[in-house]
């Protein structure tokens, strides 16, 4: 199993976090769904008739985001969406219900609002995004540092090589020097002997 490095991460993205990400947001459609159609279908649509769902019902949580839609008779008619509570011309029970649910704690199992469970799956996304990103910068800085140790214990420094160049230099030109002044005074004893 990989779960290290840069492949990991991708493979824990795939199978792990998207989906988790996908979960929740299927969650919010099937709860904004079911909610609108419940309020919906208490009401009367512009003919006065009992009014039907507003989204196409969903059967499942389970891919709720991909499936949402308005139902087609809606869709097709304005007329059947539902605004009043009675049936009568000018009540509007129904639509001040519908824009209730804006701020009704109806997702999350009664605990936030839709835009609040929005937020939340939107922060989560930054959240992990922003981890993510301070990881792999931090690794980063930690493969340069061992990069510049490794390169310092075991690189070439071109001017200390130059420098060791220099003191040899040196060293042969003294030495050079020396057996040149020691056959010159043999040569100048041999003379005088002579």
């Amino acid at each position: 199993q990989i779960t290290n490095g840069e492949l990991g991460g991708l493979i824990g993205l795939r199978d792990t976090v998207i989906p988790g990400y996908q979960t929740s947001l299927d969650q919010l459609a099937y709860d904004v769904a079911t909610q609108v159609n419940a309020v919906h279908e208490s009401g009367f649509d512009a003919n006065g008739d009992a009014a039907g769902a507003f989204f196409a019902p969903l059967a499942a949580v389970a891919g709720a985001a991909r499936a949402i839609a308005v139902d087609a008779g809606v869709a097709a008619d304005s007329q059947l969406v539902a605004g009043s509570g009675t049936g009568a011309v000018g009540d509007n029970q129904t639509a001040r219900a519908l824009a209730d649910l804006r701020d009704a704690r109806v997702m999350s199992g009664g605990t936030a609002t839709a835009a609040e469970a929005w937020s939340n799956l939107v922060y989560r996304v930054g959240s992990d995004l922003s981890s993510a990103q301070a990881t792999s910068t931090t690794r980063e800085a930690v493969v340069r540092q061992l990069q510049q140790m490794r390169d310092q214990a075991s690189g070439v420094s071109l001017d200390e090589e130059a420098a060791t160049m220099l003191k040899f230099q040196r060293a042969y030109e003294a030495s050079a020097r020396f057996f040149t002044t020691i056959n010159s005074t043999l040569d100048t004893l041999m003379n005088m002997v002579q």
